[in-house]
């Protein structure tokens, strides 16, 4: 069963995805800078995400990277 996607992190993590399935480097870009906000905004705050495994964020990264060609 799969688990529920229903944070705005998760929402924005698959646009980021998508964009970059259509290869739209600027849109992707601009989707993983709003994430590093919203996974960011709260330090020092008690944590509405939660996010246990960031694994999926690292990927993300990772996969920014290779759009880029850096």
């Amino acid at each position: 069963m799969s688990v529920p996607r229903n944070r705005l992190s998760d929402r924005i993590l698959d646009a980021f995805n998508m964009a970059c399935d259509q290869g739209d480097r600027e849109v992707a870009r601009e989707l993983f800078r709003v994430l590093e906000i919203v996974l960011t905004r709260r330090a020092g705050q008690a944590d509405l995400d939660r996010r246990q495994d960031v694994s999926d964020i690292r990927a993300a990264s990772l996969r920014l990277e290779s759009l880029d060609g850096v």
